[in-house]
């Protein structure tokens, strides 16, 4: 069963120390920017606070000082696993795609209609959803991961060009990129403007679609719910229950969602800002023998999702020893914090040291870490530091596995 009592390790934030008799037990666990960790039961909200049952007694939580709510019990999946649920009416299961909003939003969806201005969509949450192209980011009609076009796919959305559209072709084992204007998205068809002429791509050769309307142009919204099916839909929460919680969608309407929904709420607030937001001033790698490893942003330097402890972080920074990246501050943050260890992917294998340096003086030095190790939470005071850097630093054993994970890596004002 998902609802069980739970065994509460938490600090105060909050806390208003009445007792309350939950009903309905829904085990969550809330992360302070900090890195601290409450952990109670699912009440609400009341007067704007995230309303928690911890210990028999309610914690109110000020949502500018969490990071994110975690329902235990639950595991986030990466986006190549959205799937609609198995009890959706409709057509076949390849008629589904994933959608990729501008504001963060990503879900599984049906095309219904769709011009050169709007799209119109059926989802599993909203089952008519008309919406401008320009609030739409990608469109990912292929779920195979293993797919020599899902590199290509995620580059180009990761750097969406604001003058094109991008369609990526997968057919036979070959992948070809077109850059042109998308004309519409018809049934099974996509009319493409590309070399100045129009082109009609059959829907099933399509890998994704990445458009150009609004590239880095829209707001962050206060917050994103993971579902339990892997989607994301960001918004606005302006209530909710023992049950339920009630979000305002950036994308426009307002929707009532269960929590046996959920997986994550993450939180966005200007007290809070994630290094995979920045672009670093440097980044340097020596190599142990010749294979040189980029850094990769949210996701593992292996290019996969970021993953400690059997835990799926959304947000991070993947690197390999020896690597360092350079970031340049402007003296307005108070802490940097970040949860650190060996991606998962590679078991026990892996031998690092992390390093946190300010203006160049050491602040922090994990000791070796390996594969073994639990993930760690790191928590630095910045002192006004005007440079922050993260070094991954050989171990002992040579740099066999060495795929190291700064997940979550954020400041904190």
């Amino acid at each position: 069963m998902r609802y069980q009592p739970l065994l509460c390790v938490f600090c105060a934030c909050g806390t208003a120390g009445l007792p309350v008799h939950v009903a309905y037990a829904a085990p969550v666990r809330a992360l302070t920017i900090e890195g601290s960790v409450i952990e109670g039961d699912w009440m609400g909200m009341r007067d704007n606070k995230l309303e928690l049952s911890v210990e028999g007694k309610v914690t109110l939580l000020d949502p500018a000082q969490v990071m994110g709510l975690h329902w235990v019990g639950t595991t986030s999946r990466p986006a190549s696993t959205i799937a609609p649920a198995a009890t959706t009416p409709g057509n076949a299961e390849h008629d589904w795609v994933t959608v990729h909003l501008a504001d963060g939003s990503r879900f599984p969806a049906r095309i219904a209609a769709g011009d050169r201005e709007t799209i119109k969509l059926q989802t599993d949450l909203v089952s008519e959803l008309e919406l401008p192209l320009s609030r739409l980011a990608a469109i990912r009609f292929n779920v195979d991961d293993a797919s020599p076009a899902a590199g290509p796919f995620d580059e180009a959305l990761a750097a969406r060009d604001p003058t094109e559209d991008t369609l990526v072709i997968a057919h036979e084992g070959k992948v070809n990129t077109l850059r042109g204007v998308l004309e519409s998205l018809q049934g099974d068809r996509v009319k493409f403007q590309w070399r100045g002429r129009s082109v009609n791509v059959d829907r099933a050769r399509i890998f994704g679609l990445v458009l150009a309307t609004g590239a880095g142009t829209t707001d962050v919204p206060p917050v994103r719910c993971i579902l339990n099916n892997g989607s994301i839909w960001a918004g606005r929460l302006t209530g909710g229950d023992a049950r339920t919680i009630q979000l305002q969608l950036a994308a426009g309407p307002a929707l009532e969602v269960s929590v046996e929904l959920l997986d994550d709420i993450q939180f966005t607030n200007d007290q809070l800002l994630f290094l995979s937001d920045l672009e670093p001033a440097n980044y340097e790698f020596t190599p142990w023998a010749v294979t040189r490893w980029p850094y990769r942003k949210n996701r593992s330097v292996a290019n996969r999702p970021l993953r400690l402890g059997g835990q799926v972080f959304d947000r991070g920074i993947g690197m390999h020893s020896r690597s360092v990246l350079t970031y340049t501050l402007d003296g307005s943050w108070r802490q940097f914090a970040a949860t650190i260890g060996i991606d998962d992917a590679v078991g026990s294998r892996g031998n690092v040291v992390f390093r946190v340096r300010l203006d160049g003086r050491e602040a922090f030095d994990s000791g070796p870490v390996t594969g073994r190790d639990e993930p760690r939470t790191v928590l630095v005071d910045l002192n006004g530091a005007r440079t922050l850097q993260l070094e991954v630093d050989f171990g002992e054993e040579l740099d066999i596995g060495d795929q190291a994970n700064w997940c979550s890596a954020r400041l904190i004002k």
